[in-house]
């Protein structure tokens, strides 16, 4: 009939959905693309996440919580550790250890008792959860820090080492991850050397 549009038939539209699944399927990375890096950063991930849903939320978070005051208590406690337990002014080392050990195991065991409680409340399964995410963030934040921090190693090696994070598609993007996270670390000089470097070589790509 005359004045009547015609329409593309179905294979027409099959080989355009085709084509455009085709583009963007090499628009990301393929398992071709990727180095020896890229498997153990996503395994050390993959390790994180599978542990924090393991350990719960709670246990997660008084694990990091632990760390931190630790080494406050650390610093600031050992004295009185020391005069507590005996120890001369000089072994500051020891009394450092003694107070971020103990600190360590009262917040373990806080993690310990606050997520039994919550398991008897049967909220086990989204502090598990919540546990798997918030070891997984955890967990990229130091390596996107570790990447940083060897993307401006000065040493001889460090072409062999740009080659290889270059080449790693999962160490590109966790390089921002860190910065992103804590504003602060962007005003430190090698992390703002490490992620220009990245911002040069993603302008040269075409």
């Amino acid at each position: 009939m005359r004045g009547q549009v015609r329409r593309p038939g179905s294979n027409g539209v099959q080989r355009c959905h085709a084509k455009r699944a085709i583009a963007t399927w090499r628009a990301f990375p393929t398992f071709t693309t990727v180095n020896w890096l890229d498997w153990v950063l996503a395994g050390l991930l993959a390790i994180a996440a599978v542990q924090g849903f393991m350990h719960g939320f709670v246990r997660e978070l008084a694990g990091l919580v632990a760390w931190v005051v630790g080494i406050w208590a650390g610093i600031h406690l050992n004295d009185r550790t020391a005069a507590w337990l005996g120890l001369d002014p000089a072994q500051e080392v020891l009394s450092f250890v003694v107070t971020f050990v103990l600190v360590l195991l009262l917040v373990h065991l806080l993690g310990r008792a606050l997520t039994a409680a919550i398991d008897a409340a049967q909220l086990g399964l989204p502090n598990k959860a919540a546990g798997a995410v918030f070891a997984l963030v955890r967990k990229a934040f130091v390596l996107s820090v570790l990447i940083n921090l060897a993307g401006a190693w000065p040493g001889s090696s460090r072409a062999q080492v740009q080659e290889v994070l270059d080449g790693s598609v999962v160490a590109g993007s966790l390089r921002p991850f860190a910065p992103l996270l804590v504003p602060a670390l962007g005003e430190a000089k090698w992390l703002g050397q490490a992620l220009g470097t990245v911002e040069e070589q993603v302008r040269e790509k075409p």
